[in-house]
């Protein structure tokens, strides 16, 4: 996943518990943790080898999966009073939980989950790097939960499901044939603006 779909799919999943029983202050640091994982990503000021070395590995393994959620559990349950701090933490946890499993299902670059103790890294790469499907399932997902907070869980729901099942679609069939299904798997960047890209998070791409 890129960065905006990282905030989106940690925002639905502050809707089925941590926004109700911490606030915005909960969904908010939910948001975080599941952006945490891609702080890694400032090795790009490195140059690119440099960000292709430490990328999914930095952030993405041991050190972060641990430390990053217990961290900011404490800094909202003592510091910002939001609420108790063990259900904060797991929650917290499982946001950051969801970034690593959505990079594994998602791409080809393999996460190194065990780094530093081990190099080791998985990856499914079920979709391209500019498949548009997740997207908008996930930003759908977002909407219908700002239009209709009485049913944030549904909205939430509705939308982390629509990635579900087109993951599952994509594993049984691969490589889309039919023209729309080429376009939504990537092939809408090739006459797009710039800034369209960069509203799905593709800062890469020119």
């Amino acid at each position: 996943m890129k960065v905006p779909e990282h905030l989106a799919l940690s925002f639905l999943m502050a809707q089925f518990g941590a926004q109700q029983q911490y606030g915005p202050g909960g969904t908010a640091l939910m948001m975080l943790a599941g952006f945490l994982p891609d702080l890694d990503a400032i090795t790009l000021v490195g140059g690119w080898d440099v960000y292709r070395r430490w990328h999914r590995k930095l952030g993405h393994g041991l050190p972060m999966t641990v430390l990053g959620p217990l961290a900011l559990a404490l800094l909202g349950a003592f510091v910002y009073n939001l609420g108790p701090f063990p259900p904060l933490w797991l929650w917290l946890q499982a946001g950051l939980l969801g970034h690593l499993v959505s990079d594994i299902l998602f791409y080809g670059w393999p996460v190194q989950l065990l780094w530093p103790l081990s190099r080791r890294g998985w990856a499914v790469g079920l979709i391209s790097w500019n498949d548009l499907v997740p997207t908008l399932s996930l930003y759908a997902g977002v909407g219908l939960v700002l239009a209709m907070p009485a049913f944030a869980a549904q909205g939430a729901l509705a939308g982390m499901f629509g990635v579900l099942t087109y993951l599952a679609w994509r594993r049984l069939h691969p490589r889309p044939r039919s023209h729309w299904g080429l376009w939504l798997a990537g092939g809408w960047t090739r006459r797009s603006r710039r800034l369209v890209r960069w509203l799905t998070g593709d800062f890469i791409s020119r």
